[in-house]
């Protein structure tokens, strides 16, 4: 019998091996995997590994059958081939980086981000800056991309156009004293950056410079950035957001107008209905762990959904998504308040369908999918804010992240532990393989936790057996078992 063939391998490059595989160690909702390539190193008995995913999902029956194949005559022999070429060009290029400098696992993964070694254009700091912007815009992170974009516009501005990298800490201090003080290349005096804005932008520069230093351009130059000495470039800090959130009795309140409908005749049924709406949406972000509007936006009734009997909703982030290494999965139990502002807003349940579809209006394109949640986002601080304010009486000016941190303070203040509040949060396992693995909590300490958001019990009402499907009847087993 033939032994069994689980990954295509090919020649190293350097001390990198590289090797076509399925991930397995994210995905917990089918039995297909992300096809892809994994460099790997073993130096000194440290170990590194990257895997690049390749956009195609399959079985790993398929995937063994596909590698053990052999015969030519074989329907999946051109499979193989198909896949030891994409292999054998992924060496292809790590050999060509590896004649102009040292190979890294960072150099690596730089190369894959999509910052085009072979091009002239960026083998330079602005270069490479431009590099990153059409990255995160190819990632659909277009946010984060319009924001450095403005940030290099600015740079270019105060500090005017760089060869390759001829940059030090005093070219970055340069820009930083032109934002604060108003002051262009020219010496033309120009607007004023505030600090919360200075602060976004030298963030994204420190991004760009850290990417230059894991090539090998700036290895030997000084690192301008740092908070602990006066020599180096300090980065100020957004405002602190201790009080930008909503306790517990405050979002109980409002979860109670939003059942009671209590709103105020004179608004009329049109601006009525959308506030209440826009009121669902707020409270849906800060029941499902506190997430933003881009996750609420893209929330589906995957398979976790009907596996869990239709008691949880699970989503990656949106803004870790792209980052091949983070297992960071958000798993939302849907408390009965939760579900009641489903019941009320949300679409009915069908397989992989779009829990708030008004938001996308079925729009495809990232870039109107973009405008169409700064407008959500927009009409929901409006009518939020006149919520409060011409409803409860709040002088508050409430917002979509105000949801977010709320989640966490309230779960806080209510002593659950921090390590919840972050898994339940979506923030990343960096490269504890193990925890992607795990469900570290299993879903009634997720209900029990969850049930702290609001000052609400929980009503334990006897059901109809004859009515449940059976569906809703393994469920309600799994929960008089505690499994």
């Amino acid at each position: 019998m033939a032994k069994k063939v689980t990954s295509l391998t090919t020649n190293r490059v350097g001390d990198f091996n590289l090797s076509i595989i399925l991930d397995k160690r994210s995905n917990r909702t089918s039995d297909e995997y992300p096809l892809s390539i994994r460099f790997y190193r073993s130096i000194n008995g440290k170990e590194e590994r990257y895997f690049h995913h390749l956009n195609e999902f399959y079985t790993e029956k398929y995937f063994n059958e596909v590698c053990s194949v052999s015969a030519s005559r074989s329907a999946l022999f051109p499979i193989k081939k198909k896949w030891e070429s994409i292999l054998e060009g992924y060496r292809t290029r790590l050999a060509k980086v590896a004649e102009k400098q040292q190979l890294s696992m960072p150099l690596i993964r730089a190369m894959l981000s999509g910052v085009d070694i072979d091009g002239q254009k960026n083998m330079s700091f602005i270069g490479i800056w431009e590099a990153i912007i059409a990255t995160r815009r190819k990632e659909g992170r277009a946010g984060t991309a319009d924001s450095y974009e403005c940030a290099l516009r600015s740079f270019r501005r105060v500090v005017g156009d760089i060869e390759g990298f001829s940059l030090n800490k005093s070219v970055i201090a340069k820009w930083n004293d032109g934002m604060k003080d108003g002051i262009d290349a020219q010496g033309n005096f120009i607007k004023q950056m505030s600090d919360t804005t200075r602060g976004i932008y030298l963030r994204a520069c420190r991004v760009v410079w850290n990417e230059c230093v894991k090539q090998g351009f700036l290895a030997e130059v000084e690192y301008p950035f740092g908070n602990k000495s006066n020599d180096l470039i300090s980065i100020p800090r957004g405002k602190k957001r201790q009080k930008s959130y909503l306790s517990v009795t405050e979002m109980t309140e409002l979860y109670n107008v939003f059942i009671e409908k209590r709103y105020p005749k004179e608004w009329g049924p049109i601006y009525t209905e959308r506030a209440h709406q826009s009121l669902g949406l707020f409270l849906a972000q800060y029941l499902c762990n506190g997430c933003n509007l881009t996750d609420i936006a893209r929330l589906t009734y995957n398979a976790a959904y009907w596996q869990d009997g239709g008691r949880t909703l699970e989503f990656q982030r949106r803004k870790t998504a792209a980052r091949s290494n983070d297992n960071s999965v958000v798993v939302v139990p849907i408390i009965e308040p939760l579900k009641k502002i489903l019941d009320e807003i949300a679409a009915s349940p069908t397989k992989n369908g779009v829990v708030f579809p008004f938001i996308f209006s079925g729009v495809i394109d990232e870039e109107e999918r973009r405008r169409k949640i700064l407008m959500e986002n927009s009409n929901v601080q409006d009518r939020m804010n006149r919520i409060c304010k011409e409803l409860l009486g709040w002088e508050k000016n409430v917002s979509g992240t105000w949801a977010r941190h709320s989640f966490a303070t309230n779960l806080k203040l209510a002593g659950v532990e921090e390590e919840y509040i972050a898994e339940s949060m979506g923030h990343s396992h960096g490269n504890d393989v193990t925890a992607g693995y795990m469900d570290v909590y299993p879903l009634e300490i997720r209900y029990r936790n969850n049930m702290k958001l609001l000052n609400i019990e929980e009503k334990q009402e006897t059901p109809d057996l004859d009515k449940l499907s059976k569906t809703e009847l393994k469920a309600l087993l799994k929960k008089l078992l505690n499994i």
